[in-house]
């Protein structure tokens, strides 16, 4: 299935911009999304984790299909727990990892994982600390 055919199995409204198709999505949708792309034949490639304020994370997973970028992308409240797609890509183990160790995003099924990036003793969200303070 090509990149089109794909935007259509998932539905929703994409937005075409310059890096590719984006849709926004409820988290909880994801693991459809990695289903409906692993099925297409797309290559997973990358999770990024962007605080939007204080209290919400902006949480994007994207894939690429014959040389196109397909992304869905989830506003969460810090705190909230985002489903894994590991179980569909076993890939985005080690993005799911860097993700919680740099932003403390909690992934379903995944809180006895070990720390990809931190230390023994360090708490997860490094990335969210302001300049000075202390985890």
């Amino acid at each position: 299935m090509n990149a089109e055919g794909t935007r259509q199995a998932i539905g929703g409204i994409w937005t075409e911009r310059a890096d590719g198709w984006w849709l926004p999505v409820p988290a909880p949708m994801i693991q459809n999304i990695a289903r409906t792309m692993l099925e297409a034949g797309a290559r997973f490639s990358a999770i990024v984790a962007l605080p939007d304020s204080e209290n919400t994370m902006r949480i994007s997973w994207h894939w690429d299909i014959g040389g196109v970028l397909l992304s869905a992308v989830s506003e969460i409240a810090l705190g909230t727990l985002v489903p894994s797609i590991v179980e569909t890509y076993p890939g985005a183990d080690w993005a799911e990892r860097e993700t919680r160790d740099y932003y403390a995003v909690a992934f379903e099924g995944r809180t006895d994982t070990l720390p990809l990036m931190l230390r023994d003793g360090d708490k997860p969200g490094v990335l969210l600390c302001k300049v000075g303070e202390k985890l």
